[in-house]
């Protein structure tokens, strides 16, 4: 199966969009949205995995965080918090793995 569209479809930025879009309009929903985002991003980069990419640390960590929101809504600022520095340095290369 040729996944080669998921690096053409900006799928993490519909996500992102729609999870913001449904905090919005359910608030009182805040950490299953962020859970769910950050564990569709996760099972996203597994997918890509499978089908030859490297893996990415941010998947891992992703599904991490998605799942310890969902199980513990009251680390929802810490695990958020956590997960956004680890990524950004990541992104910027400051961190390897």
């Amino acid at each position: 199966m040729n996944l080669s569209f998921l690096n053409q479809w900006p799928i993490e930025a519909a996500l992102a969009i729609l999870a913001g879009v449904l905090i919005l309009l359910l608030p009182r929903l805040l950490h299953v949205m962020v859970a769910a985002y950050l564990i569709a991003i996760g099972i996203l980069g597994l997918v890509a995995f499978f089908y030859g990419a490297a893996l990415p640390l941010k998947a891992i960590i992703a599904l991490v965080a998605g799942f310890l929101v969902l199980l513990r809504p009251a680390v929802l600022s810490y695990v958020v918090g956590i997960y956004l520095i680890v990524v950004g340095l990541l992104e910027s290369g400051l961190i390897r793995f």
